[in-house]
């Protein structure tokens, strides 16, 4: 025979091994019953959890292995990060170097060497005014001797060696007879220039001199 008993005799009865019925008095008039449905006590905790309120309980090894994990990394970024910043007492570097002053402070030379590279990439004067600033006027002056050097490394290269089998140094040279040729080094100064002209060293640029 069965008869009716509180939850917590249920589970006594349950611990020693009794059979306890679960009557369900929710399930009256479900799908048409007129009945109760049962069933057996233990199907009441099928798949269900229990949980518990208990006191937490440190772990000293679990903690140690987080902060072995956490803390190399913010000290190799805080490293990392004073790496770039400047002692307190001292201004802060530039990251760049100005590397070309204004063009009205470059003197022809500097120019030159500005223009020689560009002029070998193939640009243009006014493409080369334009990148570097220097006034179009300047570049085409200066750009001219650079190009025909370039056109002609092997007649460059005998200017720069002091070879003058071409008489380069006697068309500008003081001394020259005339515009045409010649040489008048030996009328201007009363001594013979005791040099052939192809290897010529008393060669001076400048106006043609005349006699008195």
């Amino acid at each position: 025979m069965f008869t009716g008993i509180d939850c917590e005799k249920a589970i006594d009865y349950f611990r020693n091994g009794k059979e306890v019925i679960v009557l369900d008095r929710a399930s009256v008039g479900k799908n048409g019953k007129s009945g109760y449905d049962t069933f057996p006590f233990k199907d009441i905790f099928k798949d269900l959890d229990f949980l518990i309120d208990v006191p937490a309980v440190e772990n000293p090894d679990f903690e140690q292995a987080v902060q072995d994990m956490v803390e190399p990394d913010q000290n190799e970024n805080d490293a990392e990060g004073d790496e770039h910043l400047p002692p307190p007492d001292q201004p802060e570097k530039k990251l760049e170097k100005e590397t070309v002053a204004a063009p009205g402070k470059m003197s022809r030379e500097e120019k030159s060497k500005i223009i020689r590279p560009l002029i070998k990439k193939g640009l243009k004067n006014k493409e080369i005014a334009e990148r570097t600033g220097i006034p179009l006027g300047t570049v085409n002056g200066l750009s001219g001797p650079i190009r025909k050097e370039l056109k002609n490394p092997v007649k460059a290269e005998m200017i720069k060696s002091g070879d003058n089998s071409d008489r380069h140094k006697c068309r500008t040279c003081q001394y020259r007879h005339s515009d045409a040729g010649g040489c008048d080094y030996c009328i201007h100064t009363g001594r013979e220039r005791g040099c052939e002209v192809e290897v010529c060293d008393k060669a001076v640029a400048g106006e043609r001199l005349t006699k008195k």
